[in-house]
């Protein structure tokens, strides 16, 4: 995957981020946040799978 946004659909970009486990993955999130909160969230999607017994990956 390219290092720059790739633009989505209604205000979004793709972004590719690491998880807490050190698995990658691609999030939606709001266009034009920097890549530190992109990961941010996904760490916190992350953790709130695992307290609700989700599986990830």
């Amino acid at each position: 995957m390219p290092n720059d946004p790739a633009p989505g659909r209604l205000g979004t970009e793709a972004r590719s981020v690491k998880f807490p486990d050190g698995s990658r993955g691609v999030i939606l999130v709001r266009a034009g946040i920097p890549q530190e909160e992109a990961e941010a969230l996904a760490a916190r999607v992350w953790a709130e799978r695992a307290e609700t017994g989700v599986p990830n990956g």
